[in-house]
């Protein structure tokens, strides 16, 4: 089964050079698949890639953040064997774009520049992904059999065969095609044991931590007691950015079925939030990784990779996300489905909507979440699609896997008809 990675590079821009470090994005944003710096498309295994330009930031108490260049990917295989053929492929025009990050060497080779990006490579705090091991490959294998196999389906007379005889004739049609035979062999991927195990831990997880509240009763009720007066304390924004920085942010948005949030937020200052956050993130980590990652988060299942960064030491997040359909339906699915899980994770953010008892309220207040999203979020610079996903929604490739599976195996009458049904 092939493992997707999550690679993070965050870079610190040299003073003053935010401005000549955009002219090189906007080379790499006019043909991200294919550009003389870094061009996504040739890199193999990469379904997602954005570059990002968080800028200068400032925070009370006089802490300041220079502007930084983020690059991120999400991709099969190891991300540290993704950053050799990133630094390869880039050769000089790459790095003559990275001279203008603080302390890149001067007349860096290959070698000097894979150190220099690893060191600046940032660890995932939670990652997830839609379905497990699906790799880009199969992604375009499973669009390219479903798109032949429904050609044809709409060119044959099938009058008079059962739905058992068109599946064998369409199993035959396969086997005779090169290009497309390697179907007929399921897809690799996770054991239902797996999804099961998950479960469990996470229920001994749950009863675990309720014992332990139990029988440290008196912390148990400090904690409440702190983190009440930690969520009264945090004041909600409830700002929202200026109409002409909404627009230039949804200028980037709705051009076909898929969208992109690239979000960055100050974390809550003392270790009692920080803590809460790493403890949130390691459980969505471990949910993501061994519970909802057969096409679905929770109820929802338009996303296809999401990511959640600590950077600057513990004191800011990034969060990046590639989904399905607007953003606005993108927002409300999350309000209306699982509004708790926002809370459990970004309300530990400085001016997220009030909670009560970390997982109430907050993000169930539709026009403070609005608000903060749209205030938190930063422009994507460059955003690559890799081909294979174009025209497909998370759904549509759930469907071409089980085109797919469909197959092997023995089926029923029934479940060749149902099968049938998926064309």
């Amino acid at each position: 089964m092939v493992t997707q990675s999550a690679l993070n590079l965050v870079l610190p821009v040299r003073p003053g050079h935010a401005a000549l470090l955009e002219e090189s994005l906007a080379t790499l944003r006019r043909d991200p698949a294919d550009n003389p710096i870094l061009p996504f498309g040739q890199l193999e295994g990469v379904h997602f890639a954005r570059w990002v330009l968080l800028p200068e930031a400032h925070r009370r108490g006089g802490r300041h953040y220079p502007a930084q260049l983020v690059l991120t990917a999400n991709l099969d295989g190891d991300a540290m064997a993704a950053l050799d053929a990133i630094v390869t492929l880039g050769g000089a025009p790459l790095r003559a774009m990275l001279a203008h990050c603080a302390d890149f060497p001067a007349g860096a080779d290959d070698g000097a520049t894979r150190a220099y990006l690893a060191v600046h490579r940032q660890r995932v705090g939670a990652f997830y992904v839609n379905t497990l091991g699906r790799s880009l490959a199969q992604v375009s294998l499973e669009a390219r059999l479903h798109a032949a196999l429904q050609q044809h389906l709409d060119g044959g007379d099938w009058q008079g065969r059962s739905p058992r005889q068109v599946r064998q004739a369409l199993i035959d049609f396969v086997a005779g095609r090169d290009d497309l035979r390697e179907a007929l062999s399921p897809a690799a991927g996770p054991t239902p044991w797996r999804w099961l195990r998950g479960w469990l831990v996470l229920g001994a997880v749950a009863l675990a931590g309720l014992v332990l509240a139990v029988l440290l009763l008196p912390l148990t009720l400090l904690a409440l007691v702190v983190l009440r007066l930690h969520e009264m304390a945090n004041a909600p924004h409830n700002l929202r950015p200026r109409d002409a920085r909404v627009r230039a942010l949804e200028a980037d948005e709705d051009h076909g079925v898929h969208n992109q949030l690239s979000a960055v937020g100050h974390i809550q200052a003392g270790p009692f939030r920080r803590g809460i956050l790493r403890v949130a993130l390691w459980l969505l980590q471990f949910a993501v990784s061994h519970v909802f990652y057969r096409g679905k988060l929770a109820e929802i299942d338009t996303i296809h990779f999401a990511r959640w960064v600590v950077i600057d030491r513990g004191e800011r997040v990034v969060f990046f996300s590639n989904f399905d359909g607007s953003p606005e339906s993108y927002q409300d699915d999350f309000i209306e489905r699982v509004a708790f899980g926002l809370n459990l994770v970004f309300s530990n953010g400085q001016g997220w909507p009030r909670t009560r008892w970390l997982l109430f309220g907050g993000a169930s207040d539709e026009q403070a979440f609005k608000a903060y999203y749209r205030d938190h979020q930063v422009p994507t610079a460059v955003w690559y699609r890799a081909p294979a996903y174009a025209g497909l929604t998370a759904v549509n490739l759930a469907n071409n896997a089980a085109i797919r599976a469909g197959l092997s195996g023995a089926m029923s009458d029934a479940g060749c008809r149902a099968w049938l049904q998926r064309f």
